[in-house]
């Protein structure tokens, strides 16, 4: 998640246990790759991961697009932004 006027993030909200967290904090590799962010949505507590430093953008590999657009469909996210997105890399 990166700062940019006149943007959207889409997302979901997942409720996950101490133990889920420490799992994604494995998998996101907290707190060398990613950090976290709290902040309140709807009076409720959420948690994301941002990366800690700007690197230079890598497009995706296939099983990781794969994943992102896997998640998209599960959560009913619009997949056009995701579309554009990647158009916008290429």
């Amino acid at each position: 998640i990166e700062k940019k006027s006149k943007s959207i993030v889409q997302g979901a909200l997942f409720e996950i246990s101490k133990s889920d967290e420490k799992k994604l904090d494995l998998y996101e590799d907290f707190p060398k790759l990613y950090k976290k962010i709290f902040f309140s949505y709807y009076k409720k507590n959420v948690m994301a991961y941002i990366m800690s430093k700007k690197t230079k953008f890598r497009y995706p590999t296939e099983r990781y697009l794969n994943t992102i657009k896997q998640g998209y469909k599960d959560c009913g996210l619009n997949n056009y932004y995701l579309k554009k997105a990647l158009n916008e890399i290429k």
